[in-house]
């Protein structure tokens, strides 16, 4: 065995709390306390282990520093998988830190001389939840969970595939929680705490197995922390902290039964740190073979002693080894090296030989002896519960909604040895059209480079501007771009009309020939796709609407609340129903004033032509009715049949000029300066007449608010979105406004579900929510909260449940399909069982939402019962709500029969 104390590892005298090897054995973390604040430091552990790295000036010491925790940090824990490395301390937060990517090694680390950062660890994540200081920290065996303990009496299981998502918060203890440990096969996480017991909670249900208080009761609470760890084979667990008489020892729990009949004996005062080594060893005692786990303990009393579990005394005990108390350990993966840290401020490597403590087995090895004493290898997932019933094996095949994930990115890989590794190239694109002049036009496309996600711990070098030329692909459009002229038609509702202007400046005595410009010639700026909402399930036939100019719409979707009064006289509109509307305004003078006409074409030949006594402002088409609806400047609607051009009613007469319009299935929408109505025009029936608008636009001096778009749905509900961000309808059984969307809302941007938005055709009437919100998530701010105290996740439940109530009242069923879906997976993923249970009882039987309590089969035409069984093969993927499955499962075939 050999000792080793570099004198160079050290926080400048200061205690280090916590230290920790890394999975490959090439860093190692300390943490504990700087000069003004938490002091995290990874180090290059070959210059510890080999005395010729160590004088090589090449070879750098410190690899890391950061100090970004505002007091002591006590504990570091790196993740199994070596991805991540975990921080908290006094400042009752956790931090993630990842190696970088794109580092920026090189630099003198701020308020030192010569202490330069060769690699760059970026913090990935903050948690905060804990109301104090953090003592101990944990990764479950696949990294699944992070566990994390305070003197705030609590343990939060963190959900460490979504940070910074709070899985879990145990409560139990009376007194400061000080250590965490997972049992290597999953199934159980313990706890030790100054209220004098070790706490044994399953990890199925998160409730506490067993509590162990006989050997603790006569502890004091004078250690810092309590740090006990379980055997690699699980079937040990061995505490901090305990006493037998009047000695303090280390309290042998095994996994059988819980027992606590044995202990680790010797040390003089109270220990504070217990740590197994992940590698079992074989040796062989009286010529038989035995397999065993090699622990270390560390005591206030500055001795370490090591044992095996299969002998009653130790292999070897290091008295004075600190001049202060032992408050960490940690073994490397081989279980040769042994670490230790101590509130002096020095750490000490024991080097042990296969000699001295026996052969460590390899992996497959290891496996047998899970598989023998669990039934399942420690390589593999692990799920602690079984499956109860037999018909969740039958839902493993069906195929419910399901919410796309991010897969989790790969493991870091070991550094290589010469620590370099070229950076890709940012890529550029760029491009180029020409206007009707024979100007060229570039627009410059900036691809920003990969994430910065720590997928390869490889240190990258710095790069040169000048060492590779400029690489541009050039993508050049050979469509002219004719300014100023858009091929308009209807996005979602057959919307009204903002024509293009062909000629401005043709007197009034004589008509002149109307220019007639050609769709296929035009290209029209296209409005960046908004995010789609809605699964491709629910995908219908495409159906080719055109896109305009935002600068084109200052009457019609941006809705500003000026007067619209017609300043064009002649405009040519195409559309979907007509080969051609030709408009011309003001055309002929007569004494009374001037006439407008419209020509309606069909294959290039004049169909019908019509006159009126005042301009064209707004147009639009209703295909199902086979009408053309025009709004003139004298406030009137005159509704005409597209097919012969004859005047279907008498004109609409309206309180002010109409400065939106468009129309759905057998109802029409008119917005005007202060107002929106809606008729039934197949039934000549006011449904909505002149409702105010006032009540939802409120005039900003510094930044007016207008409306982004005006819509009807298939059933006649209106629908705004304004340029805030903001979507409203109307119900016409409340009689009021409802918010159904707000992009700049603090829930919306704390939300981890408001990306969950999948293809869909945005142009489809079959989806009114996920339109509008498309428009509004234009408006919304480009600063996204990071989530603080766990919030993310109630402001996603809280998401979801808008989203569907929202979905149900503009009765768009497809929608409500959908996010009902995705809320079943949200609750089901954070084992909210009794919010599945509510909600499955509503879908089973009795509806909460009537007084009357009537029994009502379906929602929005769905069957209940269809959705439940839907909603029911989600459940079944969990199993730890597999017994809420069965129990409507069973209820639900007995209604069935």
């Amino acid at each position: 065995m050999i000792i080793l104390k570099p004198a160079w590892i050290s926080h400048n005298g200061m205690p280090i709390f916590s230290i920790d090897i890394h999975p490959d054995g090439t860093r190692l973390a300390t943490g504990g306390q700087g000069r003004d604040s938490g002091l995290v430091m990874v180090w290059n552990t070959a210059a510890m282990l080999d005395e010729n790295s160590e004088n090589d000036e090449n070879v750098p010491k410190i690899l890391c520093q950061v100090d970004s925790h505002l007091a002591c940090v006590n504990c570091v824990r790196w993740s199994n998988s070596g991805k991540y490395l975990a921080s908290g301390g006094d400042d009752k937060i956790i931090m993630i830190w990842s190696l970088s990517k794109y580092p920026n090694s090189g630099n003198i680390v701020f308020g030192t001389k010569n202490i330069v950062n060769i690699e760059t660890w970026k913090c990935m994540f903050t948690l905060r939840s804990h109301s104090g200081d953090i003592l101990d920290l944990a990764w479950s065996p696949r990294d699944s969970y992070l566990a994390s303990c305070s003197v705030d009496n609590t343990i939060i299981i963190w959900n460490a595939q979504k940070f910074p998502t709070v899985h879990k918060v145990l409560s139990g203890h009376t007194g400061l929680v000080k250590g965490v440990s997972w049992d290597p096969v999953g199934k159980y996480l313990s706890s030790q705490s100054d209220d004098k017991s070790l706490r044994i909670w399953r990890t199925s249900d998160w409730q506490t197995d067993t509590i162990v208080t006989t050997p603790f009761k006569d502890c004091g609470g004078n250690t810092a922390v309590l740090r006990h760890s379980w055997s690699p084979d699980g079937q040990y667990l061995v505490s901090a902290h305990a006493m037998n008489n009047t000695g303090p020892v280390a309290k042998v729990i095994e996994r059988d039964g819980w027992t606590y009949e044995k202990d680790y004996v010797g040390h003089r005062k109270a220990i504070n740190c217990v740590r197994f080594s992940s590698s079992m060893i074989e040796r062989k005692i009286s010529k038989k073979t035995h397999y065993m786990s090699l622990c270390a303990v560390g005591s206030r009393d500055s001795n370490v002693s090591v044992w095996i579990t299969a002998l009653k005394r130790p292999v070897v005990v290091l008295e004075n080894l600190f001049q202060g108390p032992v408050l960490d350990l940690s073994w490397s993966k081989n279980g040769l090296n042994l670490y230790a840290c101590s509130f002096d401020g020095s750490i000490a490597i024991l080097i042990f030989d296969e000699k001295d403590i026996g052969k460590a087995l390899s992996d497959q090895e290891k496996s047998t002896i899970f598989k023998k004493l669990y039934g399942i290898s420690h390589l593999e997932r692990q799920n602690t519960l079984l499956i109860e019933n037999p018909a969740i094996l039958k839902m493993n095949g069906a195929q419910p909604f399901k919410i796309q994930k991010v897969e989790n990115q790969k493991d870091v890989k070991q550094p290589s040895k010469n620590l370099t590794k070229p950076v890709p190239p940012i890529l550029k694109k760029q491009i180029e059209t020409r206007t009707s002049d024979g100007r060229r036009r570039i627009t410059p496309i900036f691809i920003p480079p990969t994430p910065d996600n720590a997928e390869e711990m490889n240190v990258l070098p710095f790069s040169s501007s000048c060492e590779s030329k400029s690489q541009v692909v050039v993508e050049r459009v050979n469509n002219i771009i004719e300014p100023n002229i858009s091929n308009s038609c209807s996005n979602f509702s057959q919307e009204s009309q903002n024509p293009t202007i062909i000629d401005s400046t043709i007197p009034r005595s004589t008509p002149s020939s109307v220019f007639q410009t050609s769709p296929n010639k035009v290209e029209s700026k296209k409005r960046p796709e908004p995010v789609s909402l809605i699964s491709n399930l629910f995908s219908t036939k495409k159906i080719k609407f055109s896109n305009v100019e935002d600068d084109e719409l200052s009457t019609d979707v941006k809705h500003n609340f000026s007067q619209s009064t017609p300043q064009k006289r002649k405009f040519t509109i195409s559309n979907q129903y007509t080969d051609r509307v030709v408009v011309e305004n003001d055309t002929f003078s007569t004494i009374n004033g001037p006439i407008s006409k419209i020509k309606v074409y069909s294959n290039n030949v004049v169909a019908w032509e019509k006159v009126f006594s005042s301009s064209v402002i707004k147009y639009c088409s209703n295909k199902s009715l086979s009408l053309i609806i025009v709004a003139l400047s004298n406030c009137t609607i005159h509704v005409i049949g597209s097919k012969n051009g004859s005047l279907i009613c008498p004109p609409y007469v309206l309180s002010a000029p109409v400065t939106s319009i468009s129309s759905n299935n057998n109802y029409l929408l008119c917005m005007t300066q202060h107002s929106l109505s809606v008729w039934d025009i197949d039934k000549q029936e006011c449904i909505l007449h002149e409702e105010k608008l006032n009540t939802l636009i409120c005039s900003n001096k510094n930044k007016p608010i207008n409306v982004q778009k005006c819509m009807l749905t298939e059933n006649g509900t209106s629908i705004i979105t304004l340029t805030t961000g903001k979507s409203y309808m109307f119900s016409m059984r409340a009689k009021c406004w409802m918010m159904i969307g707000d992009s700049g809302d603090a829930i919306y941007s704390n939300s981890s579900q408001k990306n969950k938005h999948i293809g869909l055709n945005k142009t489809s009437e079959k989806y009114p929510l996920s339109v509008m919100q498309a428009y509004s998530s234009k408006y919304k701010s480009n600063l996204d909260f990071k989530d603080t105290g766990g919030i993310s996740e109630l402001c996603s439940k809280s998401f979801l449940e808008q989203q569907m109530s929202a979905a149900l009242a503009l009765e768009s069923d497809k929608e409500y399909k959908y996010w009902l879906m995705a809320y079943v997976s949200f609750l089901t993923e954070r084992e909210d069982s009794e919010q599945l249970r509510y909600l499955c009882q509503d879908l089973l039987g009795v509806s909460h939402g009537y007084s009357n309590h009537k029994k009502v089969e379906t929602i929005i035409g769905m069957s209940k019962h269809e959705l439940l069984k839907e909603v029911l093969v989600i459940v079944a993927g969990s199993r730890s709500t597999q017994r809420l499955f069965t129990e409507f499962h069973d209820q639900l075939q007995q209604i069935s029969h």
